[in-house]
């Protein structure tokens, strides 16, 4: 059955009009076959859509402008103006990326790959309307909505490279190995690793001692806890001890962690200031560009913009 599947592949993955999900379910089960959990796991993940906290491959993500309004004003109403991040108000703007991750599943991408366009809603842009109405006459004005925005192109691009990095491994394999045998787990995932890169999942482990959080921040309704958040940001700081070389980075990374933990583990944790340190963090850590910290952080973070959304901070 091994030599059928990977001949099978190595046959039907230059055929543009074999469906992309079905490579992919071979692909599950190859790397059953060879053990590799990296291949299952990226093929898995591309099948099932990436969670939030997923560390997700480079082609899925894109800039976070423009960033697409819609807005009232007196008796008016307009929709599709289009705005750099940092034409937001400063409030507003701290709490966006300068990227954001396309999570949907290989199916929902194919669906979105027919539109001329598809607008994305996340946490920081619900946040950020928030934020920005605070400052507006409510009476007068007021922002309805702020989405991204990427063309059906953009999105069949996506579908483009999730099958060129499939034709990438398969080649790899398949050209010092006969079809004839099975590929060994170590071959399999150096060839994952080096198309798509090393799949990061963060695991939260037992801090040690008691971890102190804000006695008057609850829960939200969906279960995102201010616990998990501060556990996160501790899995950050010990990422940032280990991965970051730079003495300057390391400094400015570990001060932000502290300052953010300091801010949301206060008795009565003040929303405008535990999301003005998220956003500070967030560039810090987009600046030194480490993909286990990247995780870790934006774990944190997500958390924190969510229960600032549900109104779970005193």
């Amino acid at each position: 059955m091994t030599n059928t599947l990977l001949q099978s592949l190595r046959e039907r993955i230059l055929d543009e009009s074999e469906p992309l999900d079905g490579l992919l379910r071979k692909c599950l089960l190859l790397g059953a076959e060879t053990g590799s959990t990296s291949l299952r796991a990226w093929a898995r993940n591309e099948l099932d859509g990436y969670k939030n906290d997923d560390q997700v491959p480079g082609y899925r993500v894109f800039p976070t402008s423009p960033i697409v309004t819609e807005e009232i004003s007196g008796r008016f109403h307009s929709k599709g103006r289009r705005l750099h991040r940092l034409e937001l108000p400063d409030n507003a703007s701290e709490v966006i990326p300068e990227h954001f991750n396309v999570f949907q599943s290989v199916a929902e991408l194919e669906g979105h790959s027919k539109s001329k366009e598809v607008s994305f809603l996340t946490p920081d842009l619900s946040l950020a309307k928030l934020l920005w109405n605070r400052e507006l006459d409510s009476d007068f004005q007021q922002i309805v909505g702020l989405t991204y925005v990427l063309s059906g192109s953009s999105i069949a691009g996506i579908l483009s490279k999730i099958r060129t990095q499939l034709v990438e491994i398969i080649a790899d394999l398949t050209a010092e190995i006969p079809l004839a045998e099975l590929p060994r787990k170590d071959q399999v995932d150096s060839a994952v690793s080096h198309h798509i890169g090393t799949q990061y999942n963060t695991t939260i482990h037992a801090t040690n001692g008691p971890t102190a959080i804000g006695t008057e921040a609850r829960a939200t309704s969906n279960g995102l806890s201010l616990q998990d958040a501060i556990t996160l940001l501790e899995t950050a700081q010990a990422t940032a001890n280990a991965e970051v070389q730079d003495d300057s980075d390391k400094a400015e990374i570990l001060k932000a962690i502290a300052d953010l933990h300091a801010a949301a583990t206060k008795r009565s944790p003040n929303t405008g200031e535990v999301v003005k340190k998220v956003g500070k963090l967030r560039k810090i850590s987009e600046h030194v560009g480490i993909p286990a910290l990247s995780a870790a952080v934006g774990g944190s973070t997500e958390t924190l913009i969510s229960m600032a959304l549900s109104g779970a901070f005193g």
